[in-house]
């Protein structure tokens, strides 16, 4: 039996859709394996090197898992936004580095 066009959706199919937009925003599982077995190998090897040298390896790689990016810092802080108006404000100014334009470059 068709829906009416403006009839409301049903629980099952809110639910529906909802788990099908959730599917979608997941990372794919390869990379999400990918990156830690990469981790898994960095922790071998500090191991070792703790024990053969009695010193850890470096830090990990920004991006791999419990190590995010300062992007994805940014972002999760909220403070991406506010970022990108400074740079439209001063996109609107039509300056360079706060100097007019027709004086050129200062030394």
């Amino acid at each position: 039996m068709p829906r009416d066009q403006g009839a409301k959706p049903s629980w099952g199919d809110r639910l529906q859709e909802w788990i099908k937009s959730n599917h979608d925003q997941q990372p794919a599982l390869s990379a999400e394996l990918a990156a830690m077995g990469r981790e898994a190998i960095k922790d071998i090897r500090g191991t070792l090197m703790e024990s053969y040298f009695g010193k850890p390896e470096h830090a990990s790689e920004p991006g791999t898992p419990l190590s995010p990016t300062m992007q994805e810092v940014s972002a999760d802080r909220g403070l991406v936004g506010q970022y990108q108006a400074v740079l439209d404000s001063y996109a609107s100014r039509g300056s360079v580095h706060g100097h007019d334009q027709d004086r050129g470059v200062e030394r």
